[in-house]
This record gives C-alpha cells, sequence and structure tokens, in this order.
C-alpha cells in the first residue's frame, strides 16, 4: 500500500476572487507541486537531499499579479510549507 501524503493548503483573496493554494510532495517521483485551484503552477525537487537545514528553498508564482512564495522548510520527519505574501506568513487552511 502505498502511503498517502497529505497535502499543505492556503486560502487566499487575489483581486476579490478566492483562490485555494495546495502543495504536495510526492516521494515516489521526489518532486513536490503548487497548484491552484486544482491546476499545477510549479514543481520542485522533493528529494531528501536537495533541501537543506540550513538554506531553505523558495519557489515563486503568481495569481493574477500577485506574487507569492512557497517555502520549503525540513524537519527531521519530511517537510513543512509556508506560503508568503510580501514577506509575510498566511494562515494554513485547518
Amino acid at each position: 500500500m502505498r502511503k498517502v501524503v497529505k497535502k499543505t493548503s492556503w486560502t487566499v483573496k487575489v483581486d476579490d476572487k478566492t483562490h485555494k493554494v495546495e502543495v504536495q510532495r510526492k516521494p515516489w517521483l521526489a518532486i513536490g507541486e503548487v497548484r491552484v485551484d486544482g491546476e499545477r503552477v510549479t514543481i520542485f525537487a522533493a528529494k531528501a537531499m536537495s533541501i537543506t537545514i540550513l538554506h531553505y528553498r523558495q519557489h515563486p508564482f503568481t495569481i493574477g499579479d500577485t506574487m507569492f512564495m512557497v517555502v520549503i522548510k525540513p524537519n527531521f520527519f519530511g517537510y513543512n510549507f509556508e506560503l508568503t505574501l510580501n514577506g509575510e506568513t498566511l494562515p494554513k487552511d485547518v
């Protein structure tokens, strides 16, 4: 049985429209992906050695003209993801 990887998600508002941003790591493919409203907008390497504890990786993407950044932070069991807008961390969906 394949391990189910949990998605991390945020609900953001851009130009009076609500969007769902999801980040998911796919360890069997050694990639992670960022989706906005179900559409993939970027992918990133998600191998154990591709992200170090000293340097977090950041992946920019846009919704309309608004720039967001996914910050990837490794931990002992995998990765934590943050979504930032103008340097401010946005709250995750519950």
